[in-house]
Parts: structure tokens; C-alpha cells; sequence
């Protein structure tokens, strides 16, 4: 398996900060491919842009980086264009429940066969800190001196609500057994799966 997971590094090396949650989603996603023994020439991987998006850089497949809140989008016409590729999306919960959710709502109503996986810090991290979709009530950012004044999206539910049969479940990071698990279980959902995973942003989140 350890050999097996060299097959999906590329030789770029991560530039995230140290201790960024999202080298726990990177290792997940290799380990995952080498599990599933998917070939490295039949996995698209469509980032956007954010911190997230930069992992299309650190994965030996096939890689789209996207325009913010246009990874859905991008994938999906990937997967029609070839349906047996496996197609996975890798973005921020700005780009997912922000700029790209009528994207996503759209995905889950026709189920397309994309696997989604959201990196949920709970804030636009790249620009350092300002408020997103899923930033909880009264929360003090660079945008929201004063406290955040909406109601955060609880991306689970709402999607369930649109579509009961695609598959969404939450995991947080800080449990890196858990996350890998439902990383492979979300790989192999027949279907539109996302994965929505709860982060901390070591260096610009409180």
C-alpha cells in the first residue's frame, strides 16, 4: 500500500502552511486511490480556487484547476464527456456553498457520478480570514469586525433536503482514522457524494 500511494504523489512539493489540515485530505485521497486501485489515468481531480484548490498541484492525475466556484461545473462536463473516468472535486467551503452553490444544488438534483470534497475551515483563508457561507453566528472575522450577522449553511441537511438519495456526510479532520474512512466510502458511492470536512486554519482562524 505504502508504494502504491508514491503512484499518486506528483513531484511538486506542498506549500501549505505546517500543520494545514489539508495534508490529512491529500494523504487521504492517495490512500484512497491506491485502496480502490483506481489508475492514475482514469482519476480527474477539478480544484478551485483557495487553499484547497492548490492540492491539483501535489496529486500525480489528471488535474483541472478551476475558476472559483466553477469546479462542479468543470467536473461535471468532464464525467459527461467520459463517464467511466473518475472524477473527483477538491474546494474550499467558500467555492462549494458560497460562490458555487446554485452549481452544487444543480449537481445534486441530477445526481451526477462526481465525488465532491469540501475543505470546511469556515472561512476564505486564502485572502486571510474573511467571513464564508458556513461561518458560525456572531463570529469576529477581518469582514465581520463586529460579529457575523447570518445564518451559517449546514451543507448536510440542505442537501439531503434536495436530493435523499445522493450521498453527504460531515467528518472532522481533527479524527484522521474517521476522515480517511469516509474519503474511500465517498469514493465508492455510486452517485453524487460529497464529503464535507471540518478544519481549523491554523494560521488565520480563531
Amino acid at each position: 500500500m505504502k508504494n502504491q500511494i508514491y503512484n499518486y504523489k506528483s513531484k511538486v512539493v506542498p506549500t501549505w502552511c505546517p500543520g494545514c489540515p489539508n495534508f490529512l485530505l491529500l494523504t487521504g485521497l492517495q490512500q484512497a486511490f491506491a485502496k480502490l486501485k483506481i489508475p492514475n489515468h482514469n482519476i480527474v481531480v477539478v480544484s478551485d480556487i483557495g487553499c484547497a484548490g492548490n492540492i491539483s498541484n501535489f496529486l500525480n492525475t489528471y488535474r483541472i484547476h478551476s475558476l472559483h466556484g466553477r469546479a462542479i461545473p468543470t467536473a461535471i462536463g468532464v464525467k459527461l464527456a467520459n463517464p467511466k473516468l473518475t472524477v473527483v472535486v477538491v474546494v474550499g467551503d467558500g467555492g462549494a456553498y458560497g460562490e458555487g452553490l446554485n452549481h452544487l444544488i444543480t449537481a445534486v438534483r441530477a445526481n451526477y457520478d462526481i465525488k465532491v470534497f469540501v475543505a470546511n475551515n469556515h472561512l476564505y483563508s486564502l485572502t486571510t480570514g474573511q467571513a464564508s457561507p458556513t461561518t458560525k453566528t456572531g463570529t469576529k472575522t477581518k469582514s465581520t469586525p463586529f460579529g457575523y450577522a447570518l445564518k451559517p449553511i449546514d451543507p448536510v441537511p440542505l442537501l439531503k433536503n434536495v436530493n435523499s438519495s445522493i450521498l453527504v456526510e460531515n467528518v472532522d479532520s481533527k479524527n484522521p482514522s474517521k476522515l480517511f474512512k469516509k474519503i474511500t466510502k465517498t469514493l465508492k458511492h455510486q452517485g453524487f457524494a460529497l464529503l464535507d470536512i471540518s478544519q481549523v486554519c491554523l494560521s488565520f482562524g480563531n
